[in-house]
């Protein structure tokens, strides 16, 4: 068995003749064998030149961006999260954290640190996206996922790419302030006569820039609260057909919804599966040990 891990190093260093930062791109590629003969891991480093890499316009990596807010935080979730994307993402990628520091972060997180806006979390993370959209740091095309989603198995970015639904917008069928969210949503897409399909389905999206800014453009409403990756997707002018999850027979997704779920079927299940995810009510001590077991070494994000 062979496994490579790509990530993009995104680190800052002081050249000796200029008192300017100086970004410098390495690409790190670690492989992992059951038998290795050489009995070392093969690594490659591609250095930029001296000019800041952002401002090249050719995208050679995708940034993987989370929103995070230490006090929502549950246990160790980020930290296995982010074991996870450099154990399964085989595309080149820089990870972005947008929101609180961990002090456990080592300097290949890049940290856009931005204290909470709202007790609305659609209001707040809406304010971290456009933090995103705004840094240099963040590539045109960019992944936004969350703390509690992992990677069990390798993935491409097409696997992201593909969208994702769990059937329609129905906010009769939730409570609070995700509710409000929802028929917000439902609203803005009904005016337009747009398909109101639910994109909230708790695993990776890849958004654009370009088309982020038009949507806000659009809809200015949507600052006021909305359930934003649906109001995305479903105002594309030319989307593609999604893929409807259902846990028990696509191959995208497992969530966690239990404190203690039958361990043998979801491991059976998660041979098939890319993404396993958690609810509030999911994290437990058993998934904690179940993570602790699946992504037991550090990544080159902890210190």
């Amino acid at each position: 068995m062979y496994r490579t891990n790509i990530f993009i190093i995104m680190t800052t260093r002081k050249t000796a003749s200029k008192s300017k930062d100086v970004k410098e791109v390495k690409t790190v590629e670690t492989a992992e064998t059951q038998v290795n003969e050489s009995g070392a891991l093969q690594a490659s480093d591609a250095v930029a030149d001296e000019s800041p890499v952002l401002e090249k316009k050719a995208q050679d990596h995708t940034t993987v961006v989370i929103p995070y807010c230490k006090e929502f935080a549950q246990g160790k979730e980020l930290l296995f999260a982010l074991r996870s994307w450099y154990n399964n993402a085989r595309f080149p990628a820089n990870l972005v954290i947008i929101g609180d520091r961990e002090d456990w972060f080592s300097e290949e997180v890049t940290v856009i640190e931005h204290q909470r806006t709202s007790d609305n979390p659609q209001i707040d993370t809406m304010e971290k996206l456009k933090l995103a959209i705004e840094s240099p740091e963040v590539t045109e095309r960019f992944v936004w996922t969350n703390d509690d989603i992992y990677l069990v198995n390798g993935i491409s970015l097409a696997h992201i790419e593909i969208p994702k639904v769990l059937g329609d917008l129905k906010p009769n069928q939730f409570k609070g302030a995700y509710a409000n969210n929802m028929s917000r949503t439902v609203m803005l897409l009904d005016k337009c006569g747009l398909p109101k399909l639910n994109y909230g389905t708790h695993t990776p999206v890849l958004f654009e820039k370009t088309k982020l800014v038009e949507m806000l453009d659009r809809f200015p409403e949507a600052e006021s609260g909305v359930l934003f990756s649906s109001l995305y997707f479903n105002s594309q002018a030319f989307p593609a057909h999604p893929v409807v999850l259902d846990w028990k027979t696509d191959q995208f997704l497992l969530p966690v919804i239990s404190q203690k779920p039958d361990e043998q079927k979801a491991k059976e299940l998660l041979q098939r599966k890319v993404f396993l995810n958690n609810t509030v009510s999911g994290h437990s001590a058993w998934l904690e040990k179940f993570l602790e077991q699946m992504f037991p070494e550090p990544s080159i994000f902890e210190e």
